[in-house]
């Protein structure tokens, strides 16, 4: 099932082919890295419902890890997310991704190393992907719509339109207020 297109960001369902998500993850991935290394990230700022630039690219970071677990739902398997303990960082996002942390408070280059080394971990799984895994849906779901290749489309377009997003510098079209809040709570 395909996504509408999305003109806020660009992104375009219809493009996305099983060949080119390991491709276009690893480039998100990249560009999500040059914005968390940048100059002037100005990450940190309370009181505001919508979240800053180090914000989304937390957000993303935990969205490649937790993918690995809707993975594992979907295709019934032991658990294979990664290990914190062979990740080449020590970060409380791959110790427990489930955990809410404040993301105003995360170190942005940390936050770059960890989005890095979790997307990369991604990019391999999905790499592995046969073309009936793609098809494969959740046994719990109401909708056999919902496939790998969905939930995967559906990943990829959150991941560029939180870029884009940062990128204009209007954090304004898709504010999270009920999530920024709970992130960012004291």
């Amino acid at each position: 099932m395909l996504l509408p297109d999305c003109d806020q960001c660009g992104f375009t369902s219809c493009l996305v082919r099983h060949g080119t998500v390991v491709g276009l993850l690893r480039k998100y991935a990249a560009e999500w890295q040059r914005v968390l290394t940048g100059p002037g990230l100005g990450g940190r700022r309370a009181g505001v419902p919508h979240w800053s630039p180090l914000e989304h690219g937390c957000h993303v970071r935990d969205m490649c890890l937790l993918f690995h677990k809707r993975l594992d739902a979907i295709f019934g398997t032991t658990p294979i997310a990664p290990d914190h303990r062979t990740a080449p960082y020590v970060g409380l996002a791959a110790e427990r991704p489930d955990v809410v942390r404040r993301y105003r408070d995360e170190e942005p280059r940390q936050v770059a190393e960890e989005l890095g080394w979790a997307a990369e971990a991604l990019a391999r799984r999905l790499a592995t992907l046969t073309a009936d895994d793609w098809d494969r849906d959740g046994a719990g779901l109401a909708d056999s719509r919902l496939t790998v290749d969905f939930f995967t489309r559906h990943l990829l377009h959150d991941i560029a339109h939180d870029l884009a997003e940062v990128q204009r510098g209007d954090r304004s079209d898709r504010a999270r207020p009920e999530t920024a809040a709970r992130h960012n709570s004291e």
